[in-house]
C-alpha cells in the first residue's frame, strides 16, 4: 500500500493542513484589522510608519527640548494665517536673551466625531481585533476539522451500522464502498465481500438441507411402502424383494457416507494417510474393478498410460475414491457401445490423469455448477441412474485436500472429460499421517 493511502498519514496531513489554514486565516484577519486601524492614526504618525527612511525623535533630544523650554525667558505661540478650513497652524518659538532656542510648527485639526475616542483606544482596538481574528480562525479551523473528520468517519459509521444489521441476520446488507485504495475503502469492500459470501453460504446451506431431505425421503418412502405391502400381504417376501430392499438401504448408506465425507472436509477434520504411490497402478486397479459394470452396459474401458512410472504422494483410499467417482460418472453418461478413456501423465512438476467418455457431454451453462452438491445435469435423472448428486463434489473436495485441482470440459470429438492435477510432492508432506 502506498504511503499516501495509509490512514495515519492522511490524518497527520489533515491536522497539519488545518493548522496551516488556521494560521493563514489568523494572519489575514490580523493584517486586515491592522490596515483598518492604521487609517485612524495621525498623519504624522502614518508618514513616519510608511517612510522606511524616517527616524523617530530620540528620547535624549526630546529631553533637551524640554530643558530649553524651561530655561527660555520668552515663549512665543503664533497662529499662522491663510490655512485650510478646519486646520490651525501654530508656530512655537523659545527665546533666551534674544537667542532663538526652539522654532517649531504644529498643525492642529478639528476633531472628527468618534475619531478622538478611537485614537485614544488604539491599543485596545488592536488587541480586540487580534482577539476576534483568533476566535474566527479557531472557529474556521474547528469547522474544517469537523468536515474532514466527518468525511473520514462516514464510511466507518456505515460499516458499523452494516455490521449491526449483519449480526441481526440481515445478510443482504451492503454499504456504499468509497473510492480509493486506503484502509477505509479496503475495509468497506472487504465487508461487502464478506456479506456476499455469508449470504451465498446461507443460501447454499438452506438448499443443501432441502436437497438432503429430498434425497433421503425417496428411498425411505420406497422402503416404507414395500415394508407396509409386505405386512399387508400384498407382495411376497422373496429373494427379488429382499434384493430391492437391500438396494434401497445401500442407497441410503451411500448418501449418508457421502454427506459424512463432505462434512469432514468442510470441518477440516478429514485425515489423509499419505504414502508414496505409483499412479498407473492406482488407475489400472480402479479400472479393473469397473470392467464388469462397463461390460454389462456395453461400454469399453480404455487405458492410455505412459510406459514410465508416475510417482506421487497421496492417500491411496481417497485417491481410489476420486477415480471411482469419476469412472461411475463416466459410465452413467456413456452410451451403449461407447467408450470411457482413462489417461495419465506428468508435466511441469505435476502429475495428472483424466477420465473421458463418448457421451453427450456437458452443456456450457452447466460447467460452472458441475461440482456443486446435489447438482445433476439432467434433472430428470433419478438416484437410480444419476447417483446422489454428491460424487463430483467429493471429487473436488478430496483433490483440493491433496493440494491439487480438478476441471471439467468437453472433448472436441464429443463427450465430457474430467482432468485431475496433483503435486508430485506437496510441500510439508513427508510419509504418512499428514492432516489438514
Amino acid at each position: 500500500m502506498k504511503l499516501w493511502n495509509r490512514l495515519e498519514v492522511r490524518l497527520a496531513l489533515l491536522m497539519a493542513a488545518v493548522a496551516v489554514a488556521t494560521n493563514l486565516i489568523t494572519f489575514g484577519l490580523t493584517a486586515y484589522q491592522g490596515q483598518k486601524e492604521f487609517r485612524y492614526l495621525p498623519a504624522s504618525v502614518r508618514a513616519v510608519l510608511q517612510d522606511p527612511d524616517a527616524v523617530l525623535l530620540p528620547f535624549e533630544l526630546s529631553e533637551e527640548i524640554n530643558r530649553q523650554l524651561l530655561n527660555a525667558d520668552q515663549v512665543i505661540v503664533q497662529l499662522a494665517p491663510n490655512v485650510a478650513q478646519g486646520e490651525r497652524v501654530v508656530m512655537l518659538r523659545a527665546l533666551e536673551g534674544g537667542n532663538v532656542l526652539i522654532a517649531q510648527q504644529f498643525t492642529l485639526r478639528a476633531p472628527v466625531p468618534g475619531v478622538s475616542r478611537r485614537e485614544a483606544g488604539f491599543l485596545a482596538r488592536l488587541q480586540q481585533s487580534l482577539t476576534w481574528a483568533t476566535l474566527a480562525s479557531v472557529g474556521l479551523g474547528i469547522l474544517m476539522a469537523f468536515v474532514f473528520a466527518r468525511r473520514l468517519a462516514r464510511p466507518l459509521e456505515a460499516i458499523s451500522q452494516g455490521a449491526n444489521r449483519l449480526a441481526q441476520g440481515e445478510l443482504a446488507v451492503r454499504i456504499p464502498a468509497p473510492r480509493g485504495s486506503d484502509e477505509v475503502s479496503l475495509l468497506a469492500r472487504n465487508f461487502n465481500a464478506m456479506a456476499e459470501s455469508l449470504e451465498r453460504l446461507e443460501k447454499e446451506r438452506r438448499a443443501m438441507i432441502a436437497d438432503i431431505a429430498h434425497e433421503l425421503r425417496t428411498p425411505l418412502t420406497v422402503l416404507q411402502g414395500r415394508l407396509e405391502a409386505l405386512q399387508d400381504g400384498v407382495i411376497r417376501l422373496d429373494e427379488a424383494e429382499i434384493t430391492r430392499l437391500h438396494h434401497q438401504t445401500r442407497l441410503l448408506a451411500r448418501l449418508v457416507e457421502d454427506l459424512r465425507t463432505l462434512s469432514l472436509v468442510d470441518a477440516g477434520r478429514l485425515t489423509l494417510e499419505r504414502q508414496p504411490l505409483e499412479l498407473r497402478e492406482v488407475l489400472v486397479s480402479a479400472t479393473q474393478s469397473f470392467r464388469t459394470r462397463a461390460s454389462a452396459r456395453g461400454v469399453v474401458l480404455e487405458l492410455d498410460l505412459p510406459h514410465q512410472p508416475i510417482a506421487l504422494s497421496a492417500d491411496p483410499d481417497r485417491l481410489a475414491q476420486v477415480v471411482g467417482n469419476l469412472l461411475t460418472n463416466a459410465l452413467d453418461h456413456a452410451p451403449p457401445q461407447g467408450r470411457v478413456i482413462v489417461a495419465a501423465g506428468q508435466e511441469d512438476g505435476k502429475v495428472w490423469f483424466s477420465v473421458a467418455d463418448t457421451g453427450p457431454g456437458i452443456p456450457e451453462e452447466a460447467l460452472p455448477k458441475i461440482f456443486d452438491r446435489f447438482y445433476r445435469v439432467e434433472q430428470s435423472r433419478n438416484r437410480q441412474t444419476g447417483g446422489t448428486g454428491l460424487g463430483l463434489s467429493i471429487v473436488r473436495a478430496l483433490v483440493e485436500l491433496h493440494g491439487g485441482r480438478v476441471s471439467a470440459g468437453n472433448r472436441p470429438e464429443g463427450g465430457a472429460v474430467f482432468r485431475v492435477e496433483l503435486p508430485v510432492a506437496p510441500k510439508g508432506v513427508e510419509g504418512r499421517g499428514a492432516v489438514r
